[in-house]
């Protein structure tokens, strides 16, 4: 199964995220390799998006990141040891992002319960991942990924993975941004609808 090209990523957020639903997202740990299927994304896009941090914070340390060369990881805490992945996307001169909210787990799924510190036996596999800061916990994805080429690299990236047909991807509402004034209205959260593995 091929890797994901960077110029995938070289459009709106708003584009990229959709196509992103079916894509794997693979990461090597241990010398092991755990292989998950996105299900849940949201865009982010720019300076006239509120709900990003860079229509919130315009240009700083931290979001240039957002503005520079897309495919690369931006991920950023939200609690204490709890963190979020996104991959940064946008046509030239732009800046944004897609965060990865739920996964499906394909394989590796007992190292992903041991990063979790869980038993097959009082977790369901369905809830695994679903939710952008447990997924981050479950394939130790930190912010010592940040900045992360998710092109070129071997810890973690992208490959095809599996095609979903349009009538078969929904949107909504972005979750958790109360902040983001008219923006958290648009519909730019994209899911499987009939996944298991969402995070609501």
């Amino acid at each position: 199964m091929k890797r994901l090209k960077r110029e995938f990523f070289s459009h709106h957020p708003q584009e990229v995220a959709p196509r992103l639903l079916g894509k794997y997202l693979v990461v090597n740990l241990e010398d092991k390799k755990i292989i998950t299927k996105i299900v849940e994304t949201e865009a982010y896009g720019g300076e006239r998006d509120l709900g990003c941090h860079v229509g919130r914070f315009g240009y700083t340390r931290r979001t240039s990141l957002l503005f520079g060369e897309v495919g690369y990881a931006y991920i950023y805490p939200v609690h204490i040891n709890t963190f979020c992945l996104n991959v940064v996307c946008h046509p030239p001169g732009q800046a944004g992002g897609v965060l990865i909210r739920a996964l499906e787990p394909i394989e590796g799924i007992d190292l992903i319960l041991k990063n979790l510190n869980k038993s097959p036996e009082d977790y369901a596999i369905r809830k695994l991942l679903n939710g952008p800061g447990k997924l981050c916990r479950a394939l130790k994805i930190d912010v010592f990924l940040n900045g992360y080429d998710m092109i070129k690299g071997e810890k973690i990236y992208f490959l095809e993975g599996e095609n979903i047909e349009k009538e078969d991807i929904l949107s909504t509402p972005r979750v958790n941004i109360p902040y983001a004034g008219i923006c958290k209205k648009w519909l730019w959260r994209f899911i499987i609808k009939d996944s298991k593995f969402l995070s609501r």
